[in-house]
């Protein structure tokens, strides 16, 4: 009997029904009536697709990618389908996780059999020489673990005398409590292969994860490139690393002593001469459980932090605390004095909105409040044609309320947030100038913070970064106003131009280690809170006016990492921020001329999203997800 076509007129009929149906309640209804009509007509995609998005609604993902795969057999020449069959079908691999919520272990998983690069069954021989600085036990787990991986290694001396060291090949750290993946180190020469002569590394990491009780690998660290703060806080070379010997015996270290925390100091003297240091971007070592437990050590951690604090001192670092990290097992908080004798000029362009400015003033002088004695504070709002009576009296009642130390500065022109701001700046007297958006607020008693507590003390923190030395640009860690992050940094090359990192993630987040929440470098912050030096934004003659909305505040922070300056957040600054309240993004009229110059000026640059951004990630997704991933929720 031959299938019953369905008219354009019918088909619309019950595509309105199902549609009422799902906005009524009874998906199963819904569900019931597709399936009717596909009985009827197997042949007809639309139906087919349209039962593919009701299952997906319903996260029933695998009967999902049946109703798109017979959308996708009825319409050969078209794409769309397909592709949505097979998100679904990965959805279902890892039991409907939705990425932007960060990596489960269900989609880990999926990943390791599906994307992780194979190394080998077999073991090719190595061609250059890996020492093993001490064996971890004859006839112990690690070291059968460690034959089984590589073969057979040599030993290295135990001796100081690096005339007694050999000659040449690789020096292998791996810590008690870490497994290497079968062929790690054959993959290690691959990679060395691949790299340029005059630029082969001195020392090596890699990626990581961890084991459970069962053997089963979760929790994957995918690290960036050398990011030296990102380091500090979150150390990343003792569960793993090697190192060129002939450098060591040229820098005269000595070789690494046998005690764990010992080694950790040796690894801190060793980054003090400088090397340079190749990522190599493949989970090639596993941490055991019992990892976690020596991480956990009170004892164990205090005396790594302090290690730390003496080696960052000896960096030139001011620091004045170094402490383990109360949530993040392994990981430091940091913190700089705060100056003392400096000005500080805020600067907020506002048009109207008084509802959004009135809160961020408050913010502003609760701050300034905090520091006093310290930092002397002015504020200048760059009032830009404003209208509303309810702008004109709130104005009016911080000037009364401040005096000279609230300015207001009238700009009645199409709106340019770069030439505002550079008038500002122009205007002010602080040595430090901090740019703020009028809808950023310090929110001390939000509770959609996912554990974290927005404090009056940001100001002063983001004053401790910005006065370093090697420090440009010093952003915050900014929340939409439903909790998630708005921004943790900026990754320059993601999407091709660039984006917030873990954008719409929980602030309490375990993604790259919970990188947002430990001290870290970025190559730029976004200009909604973005504090400089005076003199720096001199140097760089302020933001570009011809970037007059988007891109101008990548675009500064590039011209100041092109002299050698980094952009870094203090988690500790963290706000609210009720992004683009006062204008519509969606609308604007600047974005692709804008786009267009910042792909001119910086092309290589955007091309890549290393340093800060860990390779073996997606570039077009701010969750973090590994490369692979790219099409799940």
């Amino acid at each position: 009997m031959e299938a019953e076509r369905l008219d354009s007129d019918r088909r619309r009929s019950l595509l309105a029904q199902v549609s009422a149906l799902q906005m009524a309640g009874t998906p199963e209804q819904a569900d019931r009536l597709l399936r009717q009509a596909l009985a009827q007509d197997p042949g007809d995609a639309v139906l087919a697709a349209a039962l593919g998005r009701l299952l997906s609604a319903q996260g029933r993902w695998r009967a999902a990618a049946e109703g798109f795969a017979l959308a996708a057999l009825a319409e050969p020449g078209r794409g769309g389908s397909a592709r949505l069959a097979w998100q679904a079908q990965h959805q279902a691999a890892v039991q409907g996780q939705q990425l932007r919520h960060g990596l489960s272990r269900a989609s880990y998983h999926h990943w390791i059999l599906q994307h992780e690069s194979r190394l080998g069954d077999s073991l090719i021989p190595l061609n250059q020489e890996w020492w093993l600085p001490h064996p971890p036990g004859d006839g112990s787990a690690a070291w059968v673990a460690l034959h089984a991986a590589v073969g057979s290694l040599p030993v290295a001396p135990q001796v100081q005398d690096p005339a007694a060291w050999p000659l040449q090949g690789w020096l292998v750290l791996l810590a008690p409590e870490a497994r290497l993946r079968r062929g790690a180190l054959q993959s290690l020469e691959h990679w060395l292969s691949t790299q340029p002569a005059e630029r082969l590394p001195h020392g090596i990491y890699t990626d990581e994860d961890r084991l459970d009780a069962a053997g089963e690998r979760l929790d994957p660290w995918f690290k960036p490139a050398w990011v030296e703060d990102s380091f500090w806080s979150t150390p990343w070379l003792d569960t793993f690393s090697c190192w060129n010997l002939a450098w060591l015996r040229h820098s005269r270290l000595p070789l690494p002593p046998l005690d764990p925390e010992a080694r950790f100091a040796w690894l801190l003297q060793v980054l003090e001469q400088s090397p340079r240091l190749g990522h190599v971007p493949q989970v090639l070592v596993h941490r055991t459980p019992e990892a976690a437990v020596a991480a956990s050590q009170p004892q164990r951690q205090q005396q790594r932090a302090q290690a730390l604090q003496i080696h960052l001192q000896r960096l030139g670092e001011a620091v004045e605390l170094v402490e383990p990290h109360p949530q993040l097992a392994g990981a430091f908080r940091l913190q700089w004095p705060v100056p003392a004798g400096l000005g500080c000029s805020v600067i907020v362009p506002s048009r109207d909105r008084a509802d959004l400015l009135e809160p961020c003033l408050r913010s502003v002088e609760r701050a300034l409040q905090r520091q006093a004695g310290r930092l002397e504070g002015e504020i200048l709002v760059v009032d830009n044609g404003s209208v509303e009576p309810a702008t004109a009296e709130l104005l009016e009642q911080w000037q009364q309320r401040l005096g000279e130390r609230f300015q207001v500065l009238r700009i009645d022109e199409p709106f340019n947030w770069s030439r505002l701001n550079n008038a500002a700046a122009a205007a002010s007297r602080g040595e430090l100038l901090l740019f703020l958006n009028n809808d950023v607020a310090c929110r001390p008693d939000d509770p959609q913070q996912g554990g974290c507590r927005q404090t009056d003390d940001w100001l002063g923190r983001m004053a401790a970064q910005a006065v370093r030395p090697r420090v440009g640009g010093v952003g915050a860690l900014l929340l939409y106003d439903d909790g998630t992050l708005q921004h943790g940094g900026v990754v320059v090359g993601m999407h091709g131009v660039a984006d917030h990192a873990y954008r719409y993630l929980p602030p309490d987040h375990t993604v790259h280690r919970g990188r947002s929440r430990c001290h870290t470098a970025w190559g730029a912050v976004t200009g909604g809170c973005l504090m400089v030096r005076r003199e720096l934004f001199a140097l760089v003659g302020g933001f570009d006016q011809g970037l007059p909305v988007e891109g101008n505040d990548v675009d500064f922070c590039l011209r100041l990492g092109l002299l050698g300056y980094r952009h870094v957040i203090d988690p500790a600054v963290l706000l609210t921020h009720s992004e683009s309240q006062s204008r519509d993004p969606h609308a604007s009229a600047t974005a692709e001329a804008a786009y267009g110059l910042m792909r001119g000026r910086w092309l290589a640059r955007l091309g890549v999203a290393t340093p800060w951004w860990p390779e073996a990630c997606s570039r077009d997704h701010a969750d973090g997800r590994p490369r692979g991933l790219e099409f799940l929720l």
